[in-house]
Protein backbone atom coordinates (compact mmCIF):
# COMPACT_ATOMS: atom_id res chain seq x y z
CA UNK A 1 0.00 0.00 0.00
CA UNK A 2 1.10 3.30 -0.71
CA UNK A 3 0.29 5.99 1.17
CA UNK A 4 -0.10 10.16 0.10
CA UNK A 5 -0.86 13.25 2.28
CA UNK A 6 -2.62 15.52 0.19
CA UNK A 7 -3.38 19.49 1.23
CA UNK A 8 -7.17 20.53 0.88
CA UNK A 9 -7.84 23.64 1.19
CA UNK A 10 -10.49 24.95 3.36
CA UNK A 11 -11.55 27.60 0.80
CA UNK A 12 -13.37 26.63 -2.92
CA UNK A 13 -11.88 30.25 -3.69
CA UNK A 14 -9.64 29.87 -7.32
CA UNK A 15 -5.89 30.30 -6.43
CA UNK A 16 -4.47 32.77 -9.24
CA UNK A 17 -1.81 31.16 -11.06
CA UNK A 18 0.87 33.93 -10.03
CA UNK A 19 0.28 32.36 -6.13
CA UNK A 20 2.61 29.29 -5.17
CA UNK A 21 1.36 25.89 -4.59
CA UNK A 22 3.54 25.35 -1.28
CA UNK A 23 1.89 26.04 1.91
CA UNK A 24 4.15 27.70 4.70
CA UNK A 25 3.81 26.45 8.06
CA UNK A 26 3.09 29.07 10.61
CA UNK A 27 4.09 29.55 14.53
CA UNK A 28 1.31 27.46 15.56
CA UNK A 29 2.34 24.30 13.47
CA UNK A 30 -0.53 24.36 11.02
CA UNK A 31 -0.06 25.18 7.37
CA UNK A 32 -1.37 28.51 5.78
CA UNK A 33 -1.33 29.07 2.12
CA UNK A 34 -0.17 32.55 0.73
CA UNK A 35 -4.13 33.57 0.97
CA UNK A 36 -3.95 33.46 4.25
CA UNK A 37 -6.29 30.67 4.32
CA UNK A 38 -5.74 27.09 6.68
CA UNK A 39 -4.75 24.05 4.99
CA UNK A 40 -6.31 20.79 5.90
CA UNK A 41 -3.70 17.97 5.54
CA UNK A 42 -5.54 14.06 5.21
CA UNK A 43 -3.48 11.00 4.57
CA UNK A 44 -4.81 8.71 1.91
CA UNK A 45 -4.01 5.02 1.52
CA UNK A 46 -4.10 3.56 -1.86
CA UNK A 47 -4.54 0.43 -2.31
CA UNK A 48 -1.05 -1.59 -4.33
CA UNK A 49 -1.65 -2.63 -7.53
CA UNK A 50 -3.46 0.74 -8.08
CA UNK A 51 -6.97 -1.57 -8.11
CA UNK A 52 -9.91 -0.24 -5.81
CA UNK A 53 -10.48 3.55 -4.59
CA UNK A 54 -8.13 5.18 -2.01
CA UNK A 55 -8.77 4.87 2.06
CA UNK A 56 -9.02 8.08 4.56
CA UNK A 57 -7.41 7.53 7.29
CA UNK A 58 -8.57 8.94 10.97
CA UNK A 59 -6.19 11.52 12.03
CA UNK A 60 -3.83 9.88 15.06
CA UNK A 61 -4.82 9.46 18.40
CA UNK A 62 -2.54 9.55 21.47
CA UNK A 63 -3.12 8.74 24.84
CA UNK A 64 -0.36 9.72 27.58
CA UNK A 65 0.00 8.54 31.09
CA UNK A 66 0.69 10.54 34.16
CA UNK A 67 0.93 8.86 37.77
CA UNK A 68 1.11 11.99 40.60
CA UNK A 69 0.88 10.35 43.80
CA UNK A 70 -2.42 8.07 44.27
CA UNK A 71 -3.60 10.27 41.39
CA UNK A 72 -3.34 9.00 37.76
CA UNK A 73 -4.04 11.16 34.56
CA UNK A 74 -4.84 9.75 30.86
CA UNK A 75 -4.61 13.02 29.06
CA UNK A 76 -6.03 12.12 25.34
CA UNK A 77 -4.89 14.37 22.33
CA UNK A 78 -7.37 13.83 19.17
CA UNK A 79 -10.06 12.77 17.69
CA UNK A 80 -12.16 10.17 20.08
CA UNK A 81 -14.79 8.41 17.21
CA UNK A 82 -15.91 4.90 16.26
CA UNK A 83 -12.49 4.02 14.74
CA UNK A 84 -10.19 5.34 18.29
CA UNK A 85 -13.03 4.94 20.80
CA UNK A 86 -11.64 1.48 21.64
CA UNK A 87 -8.02 2.91 22.05
CA UNK A 88 -9.35 5.61 25.03
CA UNK A 89 -11.06 2.46 26.09
CA UNK A 90 -8.56 0.17 26.66
CA UNK A 91 -6.36 2.90 28.43
CA UNK A 92 -9.19 3.20 30.46
CA UNK A 93 -9.84 -0.02 31.60
CA UNK A 94 -6.01 -1.09 32.33
CA UNK A 95 -5.47 2.52 34.50
CA UNK A 96 -9.25 0.96 36.07
CA UNK A 97 -7.64 -2.72 36.89
CA UNK A 98 -4.84 -0.73 39.01
CA UNK A 99 -7.51 0.69 41.24
CA UNK A 100 -5.86 4.24 41.23
CA UNK A 101 -8.15 6.14 44.02
CA UNK A 102 -8.10 9.15 41.40
CA UNK A 103 -8.35 8.68 37.79
CA UNK A 104 -8.41 12.12 36.09
CA UNK A 105 -9.16 11.93 31.98
CA UNK A 106 -8.21 15.02 30.74
CA UNK A 107 -10.03 16.38 27.57
CA UNK A 108 -8.57 19.43 26.67
CA UNK A 109 -6.74 18.28 23.35
CA UNK A 110 -9.74 16.67 21.77
CA UNK A 111 -11.19 18.09 18.90
CA UNK A 112 -14.04 15.53 18.37
CA UNK A 113 -15.96 13.85 20.76
CA UNK A 114 -18.97 11.52 19.52
CA UNK A 115 -21.10 8.83 20.44
CA UNK A 116 -18.72 6.56 20.42
CA UNK A 117 -16.68 8.48 22.88
CA UNK A 118 -19.36 9.21 25.38
CA UNK A 119 -20.22 5.74 25.63
CA UNK A 120 -16.56 4.64 26.63
CA UNK A 121 -16.55 7.55 29.22
CA UNK A 122 -19.71 6.39 30.77
CA UNK A 123 -18.94 3.23 30.69
CA UNK A 124 -15.76 3.96 32.86
CA UNK A 125 -17.59 5.95 35.30
CA UNK A 126 -20.05 2.33 35.69
CA UNK A 127 -16.79 0.43 36.30
CA UNK A 128 -15.18 3.09 38.54
CA UNK A 129 -17.75 2.54 40.83
CA UNK A 130 -16.86 3.26 44.31
CA UNK A 131 -13.53 2.17 44.47
CA UNK A 132 -11.95 4.96 41.96
CA UNK A 133 -12.51 8.63 41.93
CA UNK A 134 -13.43 9.32 38.50
CA UNK A 135 -13.06 13.00 37.06
CA UNK A 136 -12.81 14.34 33.61
CA UNK A 137 -11.05 18.05 32.21
CA UNK A 138 -13.23 19.37 29.30
CA UNK A 139 -12.39 22.80 28.54
CA UNK A 140 -13.66 22.85 24.75
CA UNK A 141 -17.03 23.07 22.85
CA UNK A 142 -15.99 19.90 21.39
CA UNK A 143 -16.33 17.88 24.22
CA UNK A 144 -18.51 20.36 26.55
CA UNK A 145 -21.31 20.52 24.04
CA UNK A 146 -22.17 16.68 23.33
CA UNK A 147 -21.82 16.12 26.87
CA UNK A 148 -24.34 19.04 27.93
CA UNK A 149 -26.59 17.54 24.77
CA UNK A 150 -26.59 14.09 26.51
CA UNK A 151 -26.96 15.07 29.79
CA UNK A 152 -24.13 13.27 31.06
CA UNK A 153 -22.53 16.45 32.79
CA UNK A 154 -25.53 15.44 34.92
CA UNK A 155 -23.70 12.04 36.08
CA UNK A 156 -19.90 12.77 35.41
CA UNK A 157 -17.79 14.97 37.41
CA UNK A 158 -16.03 17.52 35.06
CA UNK A 159 -13.50 20.27 35.84
CA UNK A 160 -12.34 23.18 33.80
CA UNK A 161 -8.77 22.54 34.38
CA UNK A 162 -6.24 19.90 35.33
CA UNK A 163 -5.38 21.61 38.68
CA UNK A 164 -8.50 22.02 39.56
CA UNK A 165 -9.75 17.89 38.97
CA UNK A 166 -6.55 16.64 41.13
CA UNK A 167 -6.81 19.06 43.55
CA UNK A 168 -10.53 18.46 44.73
CA UNK A 169 -11.79 16.79 47.14
CA UNK A 170 -12.76 13.34 46.84
CA UNK A 171 -16.80 12.22 46.97
CA UNK A 172 -18.18 11.19 49.91
CA UNK A 173 -21.03 8.52 50.58
CA UNK A 174 -23.63 11.34 51.22
CA UNK A 175 -22.89 12.22 47.83
CA UNK A 176 -22.58 9.01 46.29
CA UNK A 177 -26.05 8.41 48.02
CA UNK A 178 -27.77 11.57 47.15
CA UNK A 179 -26.24 11.65 43.62
CA UNK A 180 -25.16 14.61 43.77
CA UNK A 181 -21.56 13.84 41.83
CA UNK A 182 -22.57 15.34 38.27
CA UNK A 183 -22.07 18.86 38.37
CA UNK A 184 -19.54 20.85 36.91
CA UNK A 185 -16.34 22.12 39.46
CA UNK A 186 -13.77 24.72 38.35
Amino acid sequence: MKLITLDLRRSRRRRPSSEPLDAAPTADGGNRDSTGLGVIRAVMEFPAGGGGPPVCLPPPLTVAVEHLGRAVVLAVDGDVDLHTAPVVQRAIESLLDTRPRRLVVDLTLVRFLNSAGLEVLLAAHRRAGRDTDLRLVATTRAVWRPLQLTRLHEQLIIHASLPAAIAAPSRTTDEDRAGGCGRREN
